[in-house]
């Protein structure tokens, strides 16, 4: 019976990021449509929470999964288990540990922050923390600034949507930049209506806030390039659906492997065993030919 490999600790429990600000354009890291403005910071669904999913790890017993070289009765005994947890109503994919999920559950966010300029970075991470005391302000502070618990200033300037407008330059990929930017304003302002004037605005008013604004352009665009790139039955899932539906179809495949290779095995021996009786029967009857000769 050949060795499976050793079982995951629950402490190895992958975590997925609970931000849902967008996946990566991979040439540009730019934003492009506007999607809801929501997207990129409330949509818990997409994702989850590392604190949740650890948690979690401490309760549960991570599950094997058939590997290529399990035989037959150890396939058998890790399906089983499997089923099981599919039967009580759990996900497969966080009793396996996220092991076979190619998601890979790698975090837009953070490839996006990967390709941030250094301002565009200490202006996003700056911000991201600031969150947490409430969303930018809107009119009525427009000099004001919040300072982060590492002492980085993170604009916390109002905006006034009606008056804060300037005419967007000329062609088609103006319009496109500054309709990304106003999308990313009304992430960062909590606010929806954002227009590519106010971007227009912004731009040449307040350039030291633009670092921000570039940043979460990056990081809309990288969740929309995951979504965008998925094979096309898993678009429209969360990412813990879609882990599911990669964890279930791996398994299968793995199981349906073993047990087709070990059928394959099975066969031939079986043809093995029947050719050498008939090759031993033929000494018997010899001796009888022999006897009654």
């Amino acid at each position: 019976m050949s060795h499976s490999p050793p079982e995951p600790s629950a402490s190895s429990l992958p975590t997925m990021s609970t931000q849902s600000l967008p996946l990566r354009n991979q040439a540009t890291g730019s934003c492009s449509d506007e999607q809801s403005n929501n997207d990129a910071t409330q949509n818990t669904e997409a994702a989850i929470d590392p604190t949740n999913l650890q948690h979690l790890g401490e309760k549960l017993k991570i599950l094997p999964v058939p590997s290529v070289n399990d035989d037959l009765e150890t396939t058998a005994k890790k399906m089983k288990a499997l089923a099981r947890v599919v039967s009580d109503g759990n996900s497969l994919a966080l009793f396996t540990g996220l092991q076979v999920a190619s998601q890979h559950l790698s975090d837009p966010e953070s490839i996006a922050v990967s390709q941030m300029t250094p301002d565009e970075r200490v202006q996003y991470e700056a911000w991201q923390r600031s969150r947490k005391n409430g969303p930018m302000k809107n009119p009525g502070d427009q000099d004001s600034e919040e300072t982060s618990s590492r002492g980085e200033k993170v604009p916390g300037v109002g905006f006034d949507w009606v008056k804060n407008v300037a005419p967007v330059p000329n062609g088609a990929q103006s319009l496109k930049k500054f309709t990304e930017r106003a999308a990313a304003m009304d992430i960062i302002w909590n606010h929806q209506g954002a227009t590519p004037e106010n971007a227009a605005w912004l731009t040449f008013n307040q350039p030291a806030i633009l670092p921000l604004i570039k940043a979460v352009c990056r990081v809309r665009t990288a969740e929309r390039h995951r979504k965008n790139n998925r094979e096309p039955s898993l678009r429209g899932l969360t990412d813990m659906e879609a882990a599911e539906v990669e964890t279930v179809r791996k398994i299968v495949s793995l199981a349906e492997r073993n047990r087709t290779r070990e059928l394959e095995k099975i066969r031939k021996l079986t043809r093995s065993i029947t050719e050498s009786v008939a090759v031993i029967k033929a000494r018997v009857k010899a001796l009888e030919d022999k006897r009654n000769s």
